[in-house]
């Protein structure tokens, strides 16, 4: 190749490589200077920077789709339950049984002979279900029904493991303390980060709906969601809690439970979920896009629990985006924090930006006050006379608690139990009767979820444990009496110390709820709820010979 040649070829190379140089000198020129994007929510723009940080202005810190805090509707507000269940069972019927017992209302089922094989749905059905069906009865109560409010609270159970054991009005003060309990955490969260501004456009979080705590993070991977617990925040409860095992994972070889047995709770389970019927509807229908995007996807659809923790750790992406940004605002604009690094975080400001909602309000119940499960606690718990002070202290050592006896007094919400005041219950002496009990938690629970599965112990328990309640010998008479003053019309529940009265809606039986474009609530019968099998319900359930159940 002779010199002219290659001096011709070279040139060229030459100003290919200049013209390249030239667009990219360019393009740094014009993306050093800031940008302004259109803000779909807030039809402005907000600034933003060549490193892709941004400020945001009040105005669209104000078009951030947020809970907005209303005043109380009304003085007087109802508690809902709801139970989803596809068929009769002697477990469903205890549940409902021991709720009547202590003066519960009467549950609204859902899925009642419900199709779980849903196209899209695989191997999730019943679990996808308990969620939509849940939303559904809320708003159509919310649209339909003249005497529901978006302040009324909803509580929704698992309907063949659980049983209550303390009265509704305590449920409803446990689900105050630990909202309050929640906002001060939070509050305290935003101080640690300097995000507290007194005229900074968004405030801290407020709690108003609770989902039961769990120490295994259940269903895994396999579930197709990703909850991003790097994002949730740590347990409150102490640091020793078991010890100097606290936290730590157990040997475990043909036992995976008890890998769990010393973590402290911080993952959802989803054997109860209770709050407003606002705040419900909202976080029912974020999930219920999450059930159509993951279906449209074509991943399988395992668990509600799976869901809820991935509309939980979107929450938790938000409130650590607007926690930073908080932490950056000068008076007139926030900048971008350390956060948006983070590309689950990155992901939900973007959408938040475009107007999607992520704040719902949602919290765990940390401290095994109201339902908790029983999975990875098998041992920790018992029933105990609280008047027995020596076989406390025993039952509290066996059960491996060193360091002092936690249980140290009966649940104070029962001195404001209403449904302690006249009928059966009236003058009844706690202290002697036995109930159930966490030794490390040093709590006595609303009520037991039986999910244990350790030497499948959950059938075992659900048979063997239920004469052990301390309202079986007076099942038939606590059932009887509170049936019949369901027929004199509403019940107080609760009177609260601002005026606020919780009351049971008025109601003689059970219904069960089927959605559709006409809505329909009937009537069931106890032997519709509760006859599986040869052995007649009442024998199982009472227990007393004395035949079936006249009310």
């Amino acid at each position: 190749m002779n010199l002219g040649v290659l001096s011709g070829r070279l040139g060229r190379v030459g100003k290919v490589f200049g013209i390249a140089m030239l667009f990219t000198t360019l393009a740094t020129f014009f993306y050093s200077f800031p940008r302004h994007t259109r803000d779909s929510a807030g039809g402005g723009f907000y600034h933003l920077n060549y490193d892709n940080k941004f400020t945001l202005s009040p105005s669209h810190l104000e078009g951030l789709d947020t809970p907005k805090i209303q005043n109380a509707t009304s003085q007087e507000k109802r508690l809902r339950v709801f139970m989803p269940a596809d068929g009769p069972n002697i477990n469903l019927c205890k549940a409902i049984m021991s709720s009547v017992a202590l003066g519960y209302p009467l549950p609204t089922l859902l899925n009642w002979d419900g199709e779980f094989n849903r196209r899209g749905w695989h191997f999730g059905g019943s679990h996808i279900a308990k969620l939509e069906s849940l939303l559904a009865v809320i708003e159509e109560l919310l649209t339909s029904s003249e005497d529901a409010h978006e302040d009324d609270l909803a509580l929704m159970v698992d309907a063949y493991d659980i049983w209550f054991q303390l009265p509704p009005s305590a449920l409803i003060q446990r689900y105050h303390q630990l909202n309050r309990e929640a906002d001060e955490r939070n509050r305290r969260l935003w101080e640690a980060s300097n995000a507290l501004h007194a005229d900074f456009p968004l405030d801290p979080p407020r709690q108003s709906i609770i989902v039961t705590g769990a120490k295994d993070c259940q269903p895994g991977a396999e579930s197709g969601s990703n909850p991003h617990y790097d994002l949730w925040p740590q347990s409150p409860m102490p640091v020793d809690l078991y010890g100097d095992q606290t936290d730590k994972f157990q040997f475990a070889i043909f036992d995976s439970s008890h890998r769990f047995a010393r973590i402290r709770p911080r993952c959802v389970n989803s054997g109860m979920i209770m709050g407003t019927m606002g705040a419900m509807r909202a976080a029912l229908r974020r999930a219920q896009v999450k059930v159509d995007d993951v279906a449209r996807a074509g991943r399988q659809l395992w668990s509600d629990q799976a869901l809820l923790a991935e509309v939980q750790g979107d929450q938790e992406a938000w409130r650590a985006w607007t926690r930073e940004l908080a932490s950056t605002w000068n008076g007139s604009v926030a900048t971008s924090p350390e956060s948006i690094r983070h590309g689950h975080v990155n992901s939900i400001a973007a959408a938040a930006l475009r107007g999607e909602r992520f704040e719902f309000g949602i919290g765990l119940d940390y401290n095994f006050t109201t339902i908790p499960p029983t999975c990875s606690s098998e041992d920790d718990g018992g029933f105990v006379k609280f008047d027995d002070k020596p076989a406390l202290a025993v039952r509290s050592y066996q059960a491996g608690v060193r360091d002092r006896v936690r249980l140290t007094s009966l649940p104070p919400e029962l001195d404001a139990a209403l449904e302690l005041k006249e009928g059966p219950l009236a003058g009844l002496k706690w202290g002697l009767k036995p109930l159930y009990s966490d030794f490390f938690f040093g709590v006595t629970p609303v009520g037991i979820h039986h999910n244990a599965y350790k030497n499948s112990l959950k059938p075992w328990r659900l048979k063997h444990w239920w004469h052990r309640m301390w309202f079986y010998p007076m099942l038939r008479e606590l059932i009887t009496y509170s049936l019949a003053v369901r027929k004199k019309g509403e019940r107080t529940l609760l009177e609260m110390e601002d005026g606020v009265k919780y009351v049971a809606p008025q109601e003689e039986s059970v219904t069960v709820f089927k959605p559709g474009s006409q809505a329909v609530v009937e009537a069931i019968g106890w032997d519709g709820v509760c006859q599986k099998g040869s052995t007649p319900w009442y024998d199982e359930l009472l227990g007393d010979g004395q035949g079936t159940l006249v009310v």
